[in-house]
């Protein structure tokens, strides 16, 4: 494996900590508008998806070898 897919494999596992992080302490409590509520949850799922993104595109390219 080359230096880039190990790269991209390593990103997509730090997106997917992040979005993880940002899940586990979303609550919707006194001082948080619904707005900022969506936009974090909105946040999250957009980490999860680049970090499905870099994990399928490392599957991709090793089968290709």
């Amino acid at each position: 494996m080359s230096f880039k897919l190990i790269s991209a494999w390593i990103v997509g596992g730090i997106f997917l900590l992040l979005g993880t992080w940002i899940i586990q302490n979303l609550e919707m409590t006194i001082g948080v508008s619904e707005f900022s509520y969506v936009f974090a949850m909105i946040i999250a799922l957009l980490f999860f998806l680049v970090a499905g993104l870099c994990w399928i595109s490392v599957a991709v390219a090793t089968r290709r070898f």
